[in-house]
């Protein structure tokens, strides 16, 4: 098996792992606070600082992939590390001093309803604060995990991002009485220094950076100019998330917490495959460019494209027709009522297309970080948040928190349509046939899966009333091996490398 297939499973696994530990902080929140206003103060404040995070977190990683490559080339690797992580420790920590610093001005002037409770103001203005000053810690640790990656080793990236969500879990567990909901944003900011501590271990003290070397501003300031769009762009999808929770706000006590419920619930797909994916063909793509190899470059994209369609799919498509199940198994307890998943379901099914496109968009932002043009996706994504502002105004209006949800997914619609119609225009078109071939039979499993789970409930009498987890185990799990003999019955190339032992791609 190859050293990449190797490296391509235990990203994955350790995605799997990730998700899961969120999935745990997710429920371990509606468990103890359920939809009440605790909840939706701490979620709606930290959407803002949050923007910064994945502006630095993810951002980061896309930009400093093929601008590492491009110094390793020549030898200046590690001096172009030292270089990025000591400029972006200096600009973070002046952002989080700010952001601490205005955190309650900016509370008040997003959510002035949160004034309506006794301790909504402060519990916001405290999720702000202790978010903004984890900033200085998210930077570098986003720098180090974008060298992890640069180096295929995926899965002690996203190990040390675990780290973070466990402590995160650690604290709201053990001092949710004593701080309230408070706890989580402190355990938050505990995770990032731990994260932090981890990479110097794994690097040691002295490899960590080259501590004597002095600051190249100009290198910074070049690799800035290069890392802005893109960390912007990558933080178009947390900035709608930011505008939705704004609408979200003025509809009412618990809108948005079972809105982000929902939100979080249907992310996980998207996170699994679409961030995997993505990741993994990010090197592939970008080392082909970087050997000036457009054909290799193109395979990667398109490849990305149909492993993404493959796995992606027929997962949404499960969750849509298991959705109320699926809710109430992973939220429904404690504080967390029948109510709260009959509301936050309803938010669920209409969020799935915003995983999708957005899902698609991810490996289309990696061609053109690739090819160093994030301005391209800067502006369509500054574009979709003026669309995001308005299509939110008007479903709001006509259908209250499902309109905000619905607008989600046609903005990512849009947004994933013009992205990939620009890079498909950009690298002179794609193979076609072979996309809309491979995509045929995706389609067509998928529909025979869903065909197969409608005659289940029509065929098994009573199906519908078992226990919610029987349920979701026995359609799961046979609705995945119809779905998958399908595939194999059209040989589908992404199936057969899946279940190949060996680690070589077959040829097209």
């Amino acid at each position: 098996m190859s050293k990449m297939k190797v490296a391509s499973i235990l990203f994955l696994f350790s995605t799997f792992v990730l998700k899961f530990s969120s999935m745990i902080r997710d429920l371990v929140i509606a468990g103890l606070f359920g939809d009440s206003y605790q909840a939706d103060a701490y979620l709606a404040a930290m959407t803002i600082p949050n923007a910064f995070v994945l502006f630095l977190l993810t951002g980061m990683k896309d930009a400093f992939l093929p601008s590492y490559y491009k110094f390793n080339a020549i030898g200046r690797g590690e001096e172009h590390l030292t270089n990025i992580v000591k400029g972006t420790f200096w600009i973070t920590l002046g952002v989080s001093i700010l952001g601490v610093l205005l955190s309650g001005p900016i509370i008040r002037l997003f959510y002035p309803n949160f004034g309506e409770f006794e301790h909504g103001f402060a519990i916001a203005t405290a999720t702000a604060a202790l978010y903004f000053a984890s900033l200085c810690m998210v930077g570098v640790n986003a720098v180090y995990e974008g060298y992890f990656d640069a180096k295929k080793k995926f899965s002690f990236s996203v190990f040390s991002q675990t780290s973070v969500v466990l402590m995160t879990i650690l604290f709201a567990v053990l001092f949710h009485e004593q701080l309230g909901i408070i706890a989580i944003p402190v355990g938050y900011f505990v995770g990032t220094i731990v994260s932090l501590l981890l990479k110097v271990i794994y690097r040691t003290p002295k490899k960590f950076l080259n501590w004597q070397q002095k600051l190249d501003i100009g290198e910074v300031s070049d690799f800035y100019h290069i890392f802005w769009p893109v960390g912007l762009t990558i933080a178009v999808g947390q900035i709608n998330l930011m505008v939705n929770t704004f609408f979200a706000a003025d509809l009412g006590e618990g809108v948005v917490s079972n809105l982000n419920y929902a939100f979080r619930l249907v992310n996980i797909p998207q996170a699994i495959f679409g961030v995997t994916i993505a990741t993994i063909a990010f090197p592939i793509i970008a080392e082909a460019h970087n050997k000036k190899n457009p054909a290799l470059f193109k395979r990667g994209l398109e490849k990305g494209y149909l492993y993404l369609l493959v796995f992606l799919t027929p997962m949404l498509a499960g969750m849509w027709y298991l959705m109320h199940e699926l809710v109430g198994t992973v939220y429904e307890r404690g504080a967390f009522s029948a109510s709260a998943t009959s509301l936050t379901t309803s938010y669920a099914v209409l969020y799935i297309g915003s995983a999708f496109f957005y899902s698609i968009q991810a490996v289309t932002a990696k061609g053109f970080y690739t090819l160093e043009k994030g301005h391209y996706m800067m502006r369509i994504g500054l574009f979709s948040i003026i669309l995001n502002i308005l299509s939110n105004w008007i479903f709001s209006q006509f259908y209250g928190a499902q309109g905000i949800a619905l607008s989600a997914s046609i903005v990512a619609l849009l947004y994933c349509a013009i992205t990939f119609s620009t890079l498909y225009k950009e690298v002179g078109g794609f193979d076609v046939r072979y996309l809309l071939r491979n995509t045929a039979q995706i389609v067509l499993g998928v529909a025979v899966m869903m065909a197969y789970l409608y005659g289940f409930d029509v065929m098994v009498p009573g199906s519908e009333d078992w226990h919610r987890i029987i349920r979701l185990v026995v359609l799961g799990i046979s609705g995945a091996i119809v779905y998958f003999a399908v595939m194999l019955l059209f040989r589908n190339e992404f199936v057969k490398e899946m279940l190949a032992k060996g680690g070589t791609p077959s040829s097209r």
